[in-house]
């Protein structure tokens, strides 16, 4: 007598049975039982049905990645070409540009600068009489001489 192989038994996997009806005379029905019944024969039924749902459930959300992680041979139809993005990005930038006056040109040699249509502002106004005055001397006779600065200008401070 041969010797039999022990197989181990398989860990049960907990599951859930979904039930669900094709119409038989309804033509897309019937091509979705034919795609079930030949992957029933190649033992890929459930398998089928849960990459279909995943991947419906993904590109409904618009999740394309999906898609080309399935079928990465598609990536290039949906994907511009770098010609093809390099015209629709310079499409953009002749859509946004802004029209500026022209300004006479001060001079006309080539390569001088030219003025740039700019907003005119006022230039800040700084008052220094609400800050006190420091007199700083400075002492560099004595190996300490920054820290008496210190000390010295703090001292201002405090007095005012």
């Amino acid at each position: 007598m041969p010797k039999q192989k022990k197989q181990s038994k398989r860990k049960p996997v907990p599951r859930q049975t979904r039930k669900f009806q094709l119409r038989v005379d309804h033509p897309k029905d019937a091509h979705v039982l034919e795609i079930l019944n030949f992957a029933r024969s190649q033992r890929r039924e459930v398998t089928i049905i849960r990459e279909s749902i995943a991947l419906y459930w993904a590109l409904e959300n618009g999740n394309l990645e999906a898609l080309f992680d399935v079928f990465p041979q598609y990536k290039a139809q949906f994907a511009p070409s770098t010609a093809e993005a390099l015209r629709q990005f310079m499409e953009i930038l002749r859509q946004q540009q802004v029209v500026q006056p022209k300004q006479e040109s001060q001079s006309t040699g080539q390569g001088d600068p030219k003025q740039i249509a700019a907003p005119s502002f006022a230039m800040p106004v700084f008052e220094d009489d609400d800050q006190p005055t420091l007199i700083f001397n400075k002492v560099t006779e004595t190996k300490n001489g920054s820290s008496l600065n210190f000390i010295n200008m703090s001292k201002q401070l405090v007095k005012k």
